[in-house]
């Protein structure tokens, strides 16, 4: 009997780029657009399932499609809720065909923190204190000539652009695996 085997211990610098391009991608049109592009993740479906099995310094096929369930796994019960939208679930799902399963599971937990403070701060710059911050925040943003965070209308069923959370949290595992890889 085999034992389920965690990612390499450090990805394929190949993978590792797919991770940060797909995961980056799909950021910059889920907050501008808050849609992610099924030809990005459709791309990198291909590319993933390549490396797996063209690559021999990379993930294995088998633990590639294990992170892909995975990450259909996790998302779906929100998907299904009504808390997110598929293209969020999907691209968890394509960023674990290249980061396999372990990997995958870290992804999500440090994306559902990064989106738990993101969150919190939303509500705090809602409340009559943050409407002060808002205000200084819009004007310094102004004045950086940068583009404003996207507006939610009360009819959207979205509060942020969850692909964005994803993007910080694989990158953030991706930067820990690099510096700490698994054992």
């Amino acid at each position: 009997m085999t034992e389920f085997s965690t990612i390499p211990p450090v990805l394929s610098l190949p993978s590792s780029l797919a991770v940060l391009i797909t995961a980056w991608l799909a950021a910059a049109s889920d907050w501008r657009t808050w849609r992610i592009p099924n030809q990005v993740l459709a791309a990198s479906v291909a590319a993933a399932l390549m490396l797996a099995m063209f690559t021999a310094d990379g993930i294995t096929l088998r633990d590639c499609l294990l992170g892909g369930v995975t990450g259909l796994l996790i998302l779906i019960p929100f998907y299904l809720m009504g808390g997110m939208g598929a293209a969020d679930v999907k691209l968890l799902a394509v960023l674990g065909m290249h980061m396999g399963w372990l990997a995958t599971l870290h992804v999500a937990l440090i994306s559902a923190l990064v989106g738990g403070v993101w969150a919190i701060a939303l509500l705090f710059t809602r409340s009559a204190y943050g409407e002060w911050i808002s205000v200084m925040a819009d004007g310094w943003i102004r004045s950086q000539r940068r583009a404003p965070a996207p507006i939610m209308t009360k009819q959207s069923r979205a509060t942020l652009p969850y692909g964005v959370v994803i993007a910080i949290g694989s990158t953030l595992v991706l930067a820990a695996i690099e510096t700490y890889p698994y054992r």
